[in-house]
């Protein structure tokens, strides 16, 4: 019987920690989200720009990109007419990238020094955003970053 009672346990263990490295997996993307989510409103603020507000939506499509990229070790752009509707948006825009250790480094060393990302981030059209963040197999972040405004 002891055994078995012991057994059991260990099973336990093993299932209650099996969840443990998905948990944690979320947490870093989350802070990586954050810190992207934040150094781009710090950028929209030197500019004197109205910072953008998180969208359930949008943060939705983002993570979802950023998880295709992470599976697939590669980056690409999603349909963003799909989330145009899906969001009823007006207007959206999209940012991806790959391979910056922070959400502050990807803001700031990726795509404010490229014409087109920054652009995106100093858009004063937008009002809403939402960023997904993950590690692929390689142990690269992929990230992208969803920009909005209401229809």
């Amino acid at each position: 019987m002891r055994l078995v009672v012991a057994l059991l346990l260990a099973a336990l263990v093993l299932v209650g920690t099996g969840g443990t490295a998905p948990a944690q997996a979320r947490s870093k993307a989350g802070t990586y989200a954050q810190q992207a989510f934040h150094a781009t409103n710090a950028n929209r603020d030197r500019q004197e720009l109205r910072a953008l507000r998180a969208s359930k939506c949008l943060k939705h499509a983002a993570v979802r990109q950023a998880r295709l990229m992470a599976q697939r070790e590669q980056m690409f752009h999603q349909d963003i007419g799909q989330v145009l509707r899906d969001c009823g948006l007006s207007t959206v825009g999209e940012n991806v990238a790959y391979g910056f250790p922070t959400g502050k480094s990807v803001v700031n060393d990726g795509w404010m020094n490229s014409e087109g990302h920054r652009a995106n981030i100093l858009n004063p059209a937008y009002r809403l955003m939402g960023i997904g963040a993950r590690k692929g197999h390689n142990g690269r972040w992929y990230v992208a970053q969803v920009f909005g405004r209401k229809a």
